[in-house]
């Protein structure tokens, strides 16, 4: 670590309290090395007097040059470690909460069976911030859902359909009987045929809704089923951060909630049925995408070849 590295980590967490935590170093050392750098340029690089602390203006054309001495110094290790033949590095993948905890386990796991000496970083946070960390390519790899074609290059992986999952003890699944899908049906591939009959979300307008906060692409496309089908929920209950957290509230009971299919399959919750519904929405793809003309190690074109062997027959 030297005084670059202090300061960047400064600028991402806006705190020297925080940065000094994440360094393992006191905060007057920090303080002392960043005033160090400044008084040697003879700017100012924060704004001490806000909180969260920012940038000045000389502190952003700073950054912007740091990083992108941090992306040659990345590029560099990259290709070095090329020379390595794959028995040594490192690669730092990503993902929201839901890809970090059913899709990358076993992406994890198959790749370091077969490059022991790959290390693998992973990194978990919400979709706008991970963009953002794969375009200042703090991270090599964002499994994620609609990559910008011209920000970033990506690579299929598999098809997801959203389901609206409702507590088993609802009034309007008696109502519904015919439409109703169940866990086993979902393993078994029945929502995905043709003849699988369709929900109109107008159904389940006396529902108590659980939703995610703006942001996330699931909230985004529940918003665009609602407004496809000149809907809106008379109640939302609850707005939250995972989608994991939604899942487990319908199973018991609290509301009803738009989930992925790969979740149903992936989890053994029991307490809710499924129904298949309108909407252009309800259908994308998951991808597995970096920064756009970005160098690719051997380690990360393996660790792409592995989701690809894992998941493309998805």
């Amino acid at each position: 670590m030297n005084e670059k590295d202090y300061i960047y980590e400064v600028y991402k967490e806006r705190s020297f309290s925080l940065a000094a935590k994440n360094l393992y170093i006191s905060q007057p050392a920090l303080s002392a090395s960043v005033k160090k750098v400044e008084k040697e340029l003879g700017i100012t690089l924060f704004d001490r007097s806000t909180s969260p602390i920012v940038l000045t203006e000389e502190g952003k054309v700073y950054i912007e040059y740091l990083e992108k001495l941090r992306a040659i110094e990345s590029e560099t290790k990259n290709k070095l470690m090329d020379m390595s033949k794959l028995k040594t590095g490192k690669i730092v993948v990503s993902g929201e909460n839901f890809v970090s905890s059913f899709i990358m386990p076993k992406i994890i796991m198959e790749f370091t069976k077969k490059y022991p000496g790959i290390h693998v970083e992973l990194v978990e946070s919400n979709s706008p911030d991970l963009r953002q960390l794969l375009i200042t390519e703090a991270i090599d790899l964002l499994i994620a859902h609609d990559f910008d074609k011209k920000l970033y290059s990506s690579t299929p992986l598999f098809e997801e359909t959203l389901l609206l999952a409702v507590p088993k003890d609802y009034k309007i699944n008696q109502e519904l009987s015919n439409f109703t899908l169940t866990r086993e049906d979902i393993l078994e591939g029945k929502h995905l045929q043709d003849n699988c009959p369709k929900v109109r979300i107008k159904k389940f307008e006396n529902c108590p809704f659980i939703l995610l906060k703006k942001g996330n692409d699931t909230r985004r496309r529940a918003s665009e089923i609602f407004l496809e089908e000149n809907f809106e929920p008379k109640t939302v209950k609850i707005y939250l951060d995972q989608l994991i957290t939604s899942y487990n509230m319908v199973c018991f009971g609290l509301g009803v909630a738009f989930v992925n299919d790969i979740l149903v399959k992936s989890s053994n919750q029991s307490g809710c049925v499924y129904y298949k519904l309108y909407g252009r929405a309800t259908h994308r793809s998951m991808a597995i995408g970096y920064k756009k003309n970005k160098y690719l190690s051997n380690a990360i074109t393996a660790f792409i070849d592995t989701a690809k062997q894992i998941y493309s027959s998805k």
